[in-house]
């Protein structure tokens, strides 16, 4: 058993920091996204729906790991109707979305 924990805290201590904030950022704004859908009482397949994707792509974005680009997460606050991501910049003078 301690060896197996040796081994799972070498690997950890050679994941790279910009690594571990991806995985992190990624996680929070999908938490973020499934709040939102809990909020409105959407599924995922009514999510993906709205959005105008297969539930399956919606389900890669919404896996935490997934590289999500600006323009998908533009799309998912607009079919949400609520910014999921907030510039430090922005925190400071929050406007309500243009739909």
């Amino acid at each position: 058993m301690k060896a197996k924990q040796d081994v799972a805290g070498r690997i950890r201590q050679r994941i790279k920091p910009e690594n571990r904030q991806f995985v992190s950022k990624n996680l929070a704004i999908t938490e973020q996204i499934y709040s939102l859908l809990k909020e409105r009482g959407w599924s995922q397949k009514e999510f993906a729906k709205r959005l105008g994707k297969h539930e399956s792509e919606v389900s890669r974005w919404l896996s935490g790991l997934h590289n999500l680009t600006l323009d998908s997460i533009v799309k998912m606050e607009v079919a949400l109707g609520k910014e999921i991501i907030i510039t430090s910049k922005e925190d400071c003078h929050v406007t309500p979305m243009l739909v």
